[in-house]
């Protein structure tokens, strides 16, 4: 099963996701920018899910601290966020971010293909049938 590692300060909005997610994703829900390394040391996701805005934290700090480490910095990042249309994915491609959609827009069939696909990259190998309009969450 696809691991994937959630990195959101709203617990709400996090719990949503998991709830959405967890027959689909084996899941660990991290709060604490400063402790996605620990996580990711024990326990080796396939893919980073992420907000942009972490408490008082960006998540670009983040992104550029683990391109500082082997273990970190091929791990695929999908961002979902309420600023997506401020964010282009050629800005942030350096940071193995593969995707940027919009908290407000996406629904759980998109979000569910788009962490397949993105996790399947990281792997080394991509889905041919994808069942949803790329350009529209490519930023």
């Amino acid at each position: 099963m696809i691991k994937i590692l959630l990195v959101e300060d709203d617990k709400w909005f996090a719990e949503s996701l998991v709830l959405m997610l967890k027959k689909d994703f084996e899941l660990r829900f991290c709060s604490d920018p400063e402790a996605v390394f620990g996580v990711v040391e024990s326990w080796q996701p396939d893919l980073l899910l992420a907000d942009m805005i972490l408490g008082e934290k960006n998540l670009f700090v983040l992104l550029n601290e683990m391109q500082s480490y082997a273990d970190t910095r091929n791990i695929n990042v999908v961002i979902l966020t309420s600023s997506a249309d401020s964010i282009k994915l050629r800005d942030v491609a350096r940071f193995n971010v593969k995707k940027i959609l919009d908290k407000s827009t996406i629904t759980p069939e998109i979000l569910k293909t788009v962490l397949h696909d993105c996790a399947a990259s990281s792997r080394g190998f991509s889905r041919s049938n994808l069942n949803y309009d790329d350009r529209e969450y490519q930023k």
